[in-house]
C-alpha cells in the first residue's frame, strides 16, 4: 500500500511539474512568436519605405531628365547618388513653374520632408525595448541627429504610403510636362 501511495504521489509530482514546464514553454514560445511578429511588421515597415522612397527618386530623375534631355548615362549617374535625384529637381523647378508654383513648391517641399523622413529610418539603429513586457516595443537611435524615437510598424506603412503618393504627383507633372512639350513640337 505504501509503495502505491509514494508511486502515486510521485507520479501527480511529475504531472504537475511536467504541466509547469509545459506551460512555462508554451508561454517562452508565445513571446518569441510574438517578437517575430513584430520584427516582420517592423522590416515589412521598414522595407516599405524603402521601396517608396527609391520610386520617388526614381520619378524626380525621370521628370528632371526629360526636361533637361539627359541621356541614359546622366539618367544613370544621378539616379545612383543618394539625395542627388532631389538635388536636380530642385534645379529645374524655375523651368516647371509654368505648371504652377504653388504646386511645385508645394511638391519640391513635400519631396524634401519625406525623403528626410526615409533618411532617419534607413539611418538608424533600431533596438527592441525589452522594459515593456506586455508588447514587443521597438526603439530606433538616429546617430546624426542623436535621437531616439519609437518605431511603430504602421507609421511606417503610412510614411511610405505618403511617399507613393508624392511619387503619382511627380508622375502627374511628368505627364502634363510631356503632354506640353509634344504640342509645343507639334506647333
Amino acid at each position: 500500500m505504501t509503495a502505491v501511495v509514494v508511486t502515486a504521489v510521485a507520479g501527480l509530482a511529475l504531472s504537475l511539474g511536467w504541466q509547469a514546464y509545459t506551460l512555462v514553454r508554451s508561454r517562452r514560445r508565445a513571446a518569441k512568436d510574438r517578437i517575430e511578429q513584430a520584427m516582420a511588421r517592423l522590416v515589412n515597415g521598414i522595407g516599405q519605405v524603402c521601396i517608396s522612397a527609391s520610386s520617388l527618386e526614381w520619378s524626380l530623375a525621370y521628370l528632371t531628365g526629360v526636361a533637361e534631355g539627359w541621356d541614359d548615362e546622366k539618367f544613370a549617374h544621378v539616379i545612383a547618388r543618394v539625395r542627388q535625384p532631389l538635388e536636380e529637381f530642385r534645379k529645374i523647378v524655375p523651368k516647371l513653374e509654368i505648371f504652377g508654383a504653388e504646386d511645385l513648391a508645394r511638391i519640391l517641399a513635400d519631396t524634401e520632408a519625406l525623403l528626410s523622413r526615409r533618411g532617419r529610418v534607413v539611418h538608424s539603429v533600431m533596438m527592441l525595448d525589452t522594459t515593456v513586457a506586455s508588447a514587443t516595443v521597438y526603439e530606433a537611435w538616429h546617430a546624426k541627429t542623436d535621437t531616439t524615437w519609437t518605431v511603430v510598424p504602421e507609421d511606417l506603412n503610412a510614411l511610405a504610403l505618403e511617399i507613393m503618393n508624392c511619387t503619382a504627383e511627380v508622375a502627374g507633372l511628368t505627364q502634363a510636362f510631356l503632354e506640353a512639350f509634344s504640342d509645343q513640337a507639334a506647333r
